[in-house]
């Protein structure tokens, strides 16, 4: 009862319907048929598969059968879930519904959870600790602030109205960063993006250096990932 797992490859029987499938599965782990009435109850906003509850599992899709496997994992209201990668393959939608229930089971239930995920959006919006892995070794690990914070650079992209003037944007902004330029674009990467990018602004003008658009693009765990291992995302267009 203290321990819930799904798996990255779903274990169903197609031959049964989804709902003996969870009867089953509370049965093994001790639930009276009252208990597992108020869970599977509980848990059909997070199936969300209609009718098709009480169809073969065969005539599924492959977000329909994620989303059984979960609701499975998490019937019986284990203390410790592992689940490996259970958004792969789900639309949106449905990805949005496991993340609002993974952060439930968390916050209300305070169900330790154990998250693999190749989505590191996914890993940011979750997780309270993340350990990024490459190669088969835990690399770095830490809060994700703490990882962002690590790597601090934000990427401002100033899209300039003059490509002729792209240089001299380049020699105005020397001081807030790394920077570079292409075509009409000015590239700064810096330490704290949200502080800078009005100052950068504000420089632009004082220069009369015409402004077409002004982005920033906060540190991800993506560029934590990436820096890591030994790549950069920083310079990419955005």
């Amino acid at each position: 009862m203290l321990i819930g797992v799904a798996l990255q490859e779903a274990s169903l029987d197609e031959a049964q319907t989804g709902i003996e499938f969870l009867r089953i599965q509370a049965a093994l782990y001790g639930l009276s048929s009252a208990q597992t009435n108020h869970r599977i109850d509980e848990l059909t906003s997070l199936i969300d598969i209609g009718e098709a509850l009480h169809k073969p599992i065969k005539t599924y899709s492959g977000g329909m059968k994620r989303r059984l496997d979960l609701a499975a994992s998490i019937i019986h209201r284990p203390r410790v879930l592992f689940l490996d990668e259970p958004t792969t393959g789900l639309d949106p939608i449905s990805r949005n519904k496991v993340w609002a229930e993974v952060n439930r089971l968390n916050k209300e239930l305070n169900m330790t959870i154990f998250l693999t995920t190749q989505y590191l959006e996914e890993a940011d919006q979750l997780a309270d600790r993340v350990g990024i892995i490459s190669n088969g070794k835990l690399i770095v690990e830490g809060t994700p602030k703490e990882l962002k914070d690590s790597v601090g650079e934000d990427l401002i992209v100033a899209t300039l109205k003059n490509p002729d003037e792209t240089k001299k944007a380049q020699k105005t902004l020397t001081g807030f960063g790394k920077v570079k330029i292409d075509e009409n674009k000015v590239r700064i990467v810096t330490g704290d993006g949200g502080k800078v990018i009005g100052k950068i602004a504000l420089e632009l003008d004082k220069s009369n250096i015409i402004i077409e658009s002004l982005t920033l693009r906060p540190t991800t765990l993506d560029d934590v990932f990436l820096k890591v291992t030994g790549n950069k995302l920083q310079e990419q267009n955005i």
